[in-house]
């Protein structure tokens, strides 16, 4: 791999940004944010819009649930957006600990069951369960010692994956 164009030198750069970041923000309430994503279903096609900020996405069902398979599932996006905060969390403590890793692969996998929707009963619940991350490090500079660090760093530190073991009640509010 060409230098400068490794996980690792993006690291060391990640690294530079978080340490000026938080000279810049000595306190912790001047990290405190709000971050909101809106969902729209409004044509034909069913399809759930997902906008974050000024990016887009699409979330849809199979056939058994009159979809097109357009996009990922629910499910299927909860499993994408667990993966997506672990890897950056690897990330994170990598840069942080000065951690030499070439490559982070994160696998999420759940068990799902959407009998209950169709009011079909059942044993398994009807939220995805049994969710499991692999991770997968390329780290052969790092020692043992330094790789044992970062997972329990990423164990610990991960906000999503904390969430889901947690009990974080949602508010809905019916507005209009």
């Amino acid at each position: 791999m060409v230098e400068g164009r490794r996980l690792r030198d993006y690291l060391a750069q990640k690294r530079a940004a978080m340490l000026a970041a938080a000279e810049a923000k000595p306190n912790a309430g001047d990290w405190s944010e709000t971050v909101e994503a809106r969902v729209v279903a409004d044509d034909a096609s069913g399809v759930r819009k997902l906008l974050i900020r000024d990016w887009r996405f699409i979330g849809d069902s199979g056939p058994a649930f009159g979809g097109w398979s357009l996009g990922p599932s629910s499910p299927e996006l909860l499993c994408g957006v667990i993966g997506t905060c672990l890897t950056h969390t690897y990330e994170i403590g990598a840069a942080w600990m000065e951690i030499p890793v070439d490559r982070i692969e994160v696998r999420v996998s759940a068990r799902n069951n959407d009998a209950a929707f169709m009011e079909i009963p059942g044993d398994e619940p009807s939220l995805p369960w049994d969710i499991t991350a692999r991770v997968f490090l390329e780290a052969d500079d790092a020692t043992a010692e330094q790789v044992a660090s970062l997972h329990a760093y990423a164990r610990e530190r991960c906000p999503l994956t904390q969430l889901v073991r947690t009990a974080n009640p949602v508010s809905i509010e019916v507005q209009g």
